[in-house]
This record gives structure tokens, C-alpha cells and sequence, in this order.
């Protein structure tokens, strides 16, 4: 870094009049002013541009502050790579850490707030690093270090309760995602416990607790999915009375983060309902078939089961135009809605294929088997 010395001396002109005190003061200390280093480079269409770090760090946040996540993930990569010896360098790459968050680069955003961490002398800009950490290595699939990280954290951290609760979640998220159920339900327990706790009970619109409801909610769906519908009939019967009773374990979750009212988890978990109606109709549907039904019998056996299995898609749809009209209700845009709005045209055409292939069919002439 280059820096500029200005030296501020004091002359005493020597004559028989001076005066004694004056000439005894000392001069002031040398005044040292940092700089930040201009770069001149050569641009693509010839011309020469200077520019710094304080430049550029303006640039940047002027983009982050308008949402331009691209224009901002530029400007604060610049300054990293150009200036790495500047005093803008810390808060640049925890700044540019949210852009590539916001961008959905959980990998690239979580080098970021490592080495932010990495770099705090104050333990709250530490801890602020490493939660951002944490949230971007669950985002981006990286779920065993992830649980190392609260395992830290939770260990070593002198951290408030709603920190705590936000650790739990996390890492029950994490385990969910590994498929760890029993681990994911008791981090996911103490995260909504901490959070009264931390709030003394006003939970109301709390997103922590609004998202810890929804991740127990994904944890069931997970496992009324994973259980398949396999003959013989008595197996198929257990089967199914598991799979129905993580079905209203899931629904129980969603239906509790949506009275939350928080507006994000809410459409979220209007999504989930209906996805999981949706789910269940193609697992049952997707259900071993006997091995000696030929084709005659089959067809008929598909048709009857959509016929049986019709209920599930349209209360599936009537959930997901529900989450439109509360979303539309409530001024959320986001992500689920838009996944809402997508799933709500495909299901009535699905609906509308369903009703035209499943006309009374005449049952096949013969014994039925099954």
C-alpha cells in the first residue's frame, strides 16, 4: 500500500531576539496519511481507466442497495482481486458473500464468509461470518461439514438463545437432507423450544419457527415418499397404513408453519401440501401390480385406481390455487409462488387427461385376480 509522509517541521530563525522557549519546542511528529493505491489498466476497447478500491466499493454497494446481485458480485470481486492489502477487503467479502447468496452460488458465497471469519478480530463479525457459513453450506449440499460447523458452534460459541435455535435448525436441516430423521426431529424440536424461549412465546410471523415447522414437515413427506407399495397384499396393506401415517405427520408440520404466518414459509408450506396429495397419488398409483394380471385386467385396474385416486389430485390442486390466492393476498412473490403457478397449470391438464381416460370401462369378462 503505498503510503504518503507529510512532514510538518517548525523553523526557528536565529537571532538575539528569539525566544528561548520557542527554540526549546521540539517539532511536531511526522503525520502519516494512508492512501489507497490507484490501478491503471488498459481497457478492451483501448482506453486507459484508474480506478480504487474506495471507487469500487461504492460501485458495489450503490449495486447491492438497487438489487442488481450480477452488477454487485462484479464490483466487490474486483476490488478482492485487485486490492487484497485494502482496509475495504473485510466487509467486501462478507458484502460479496450475500450477492453470491442471493445469486444461489452457495459454494463460491461460502469461501467467502470462511475467509471473512478467518480474518475478524471482533468475535460478533466472526460469529456473524461463520452463521452465513453455515446457511450457505447447508444451500449448497455440503451437509456433513455443515453439521461439523454447529457442532462448533453449539460446543465452543458463547451464543444468545435465538442463536442456539438457529444452529439447531440448521443442523436439523443438514441431517434431514443426510436422511437422519431421529436427528434432524430432535434438532429440529430444541430449535422451536430455543425460539420461545428466545422470544418469550410471541412467535407470531417468527421465521425461525415458521421454517423449523416446515423442515419437520419435509422430513415426513421424505419418509411417506421412501415407503413403497409392494406385494403381496398384506405387505401393501402395512405399507400403506405407514405411508398414510407420515402423510398426516407432514401435513400436521405444514399446516402449523402456515399458522405461523410468516409470509416466505407460508407459501412455501402451501406448496408442500399440495405437492404432497400430488406425491401420494402417483406413489399409490405407481403400486406393484400382480404379476399375472394380463394386459385386459391391468388396463382395467388402472383406470379404476386413477377413478379411486381422483379426489387426491383435485384437492392437491385446490390446495396450490389456495397458496396463489393467499400470496396474492398477504404481496408475496417468490420462488414457491411461482412454482405454485407452474404446478397448477400442469395438474389440471393431468386432471383434465385423468377424467378423459377414465370413462366407465366394462370390467374384463372372467375371474379377477387380486
Amino acid at each position: 500500500m503505498h503510503r504518503t509522509t507529510l512532514l510538518f517541521a517548525l523553523f526557528a530563525l536565529a537571532g538575539c531576539g528569539s525566544s528561548p522557549a520557542l527554540r526549546a519546542t521540539p517539532p511536531p511528529p511526522p503525520v502519516e496519511v494512508e492512501m489507497e493505491p490507484v490501478m491503471v489498466e488498459a481497457t478492451e476497447d483501448g482506453q486507459v481507466e484508474a480506478f480504487d478500491a474506495a471507487g469500487l466499493f461504492e460501485e458495489a454497494q450503490a449495486a447491492f442497495a438497487r438489487q442488481d446481485w450480477p452488477a454487485c458480485d462484479a464490483a466487490f470481486g474486483r476490488l478482492i482481486e485487485k486490492f487484497p492489502d485494502s482496509r475495504y477487503l473485510h466487509a467486501s467479502l462478507y458484502n460479496r458473500g450475500l450477492c453470491l447468496e442471493y445469486l444461489r452460488q452457495h459454494g463460491l458465497a461460502a469461501q467467502h464468509f470462511r475467509r471473512h471469519a478467518q480474518l475478524s478480530e471482533d468475535e460478533k463479525d466472526r460469529l456473524d461470518g461463520l452463521f452465513r457459513l453455515g446457511f450457505n453450506l447447508v444451500r449448497g449440499k455440503q451437509y456433513y461439514e455443515a453439521v461439523h460447523l454447529y457442532d462448533q458452534l453449539l460446543r465452543e460459541a458463547a451464543l444468545g438463545t435465538a442463536d442456539k435455535a438457529e444452529c439447531h435448525l440448521r443442523r436439523g436441516t443438514a441431517w434431514m437432507y443426510l436422511d437422519k430423521a431421529g436427528q434432524a426431529e430432535k434438532d429440529l424440536k430444541l430449535a422451536m423450544a430455543l425460539t420461545r424461549e428466545a422470544y418469550e412465546e410471541l412467535v407470531d410471523g417468527n421465521e425461525l419457527f415458521a421454517e423449523a415447522h416446515f423442515r419437520r414437515g419435509e422430513i415426513y413427506q421424505r419418509l411417506a415418499h421412501a415407503v413403497r407399495l409392494k406385494l403381496p397384499v398384506q405387505s401393501m396393506k402395512g405399507d400403506l397404513a405407514a405411508k398414510v401415517r407420515f402423510f398426516r405427520q407432514a401435513q400436521a408440520s405444514y399446516i402449523d408453519a402456515l399458522n405461523v404466518r410468516h409470509s416466505y414459509w407460508a407459501t412455501a408450506s402451501g406448496l408442500r401440501l399440495g405437492e404432497l396429495y400430488e406425491e401420494f397419488y402417483r406413489d399409490v398409483l405407481g403400486a406393484e401390480v400382480p404379476a399375472d394380471f394380463d394386459a385386459e385386467t391391468r388396463r382395467f385396474y388402472i383406470v379404476e385406481l386413477k377413478r379411486q385416486l381422483q379426489p387426491l389430485l383435485e384437492q392437491s390442486l385446490a390446495i396450490y390455487e389456495k397458496n396463489i390466492t393467499m400470496s396474492e393476498r398477504i404481496g408475496a412473490q417468490n420462488e414457491w409462488v411461482a412454482e405454485t403457478e407452474a404446478r397448477v397449470k400442469r395438474l389440471r391438464s393431468l386432471i383434465e387427461e385423468t377424467v378423459r381416460t377414465t370413462e366407465p370401462a366394462e370390467a374384463p369378462k372372467g375371474p379377477s385376480r387380486g
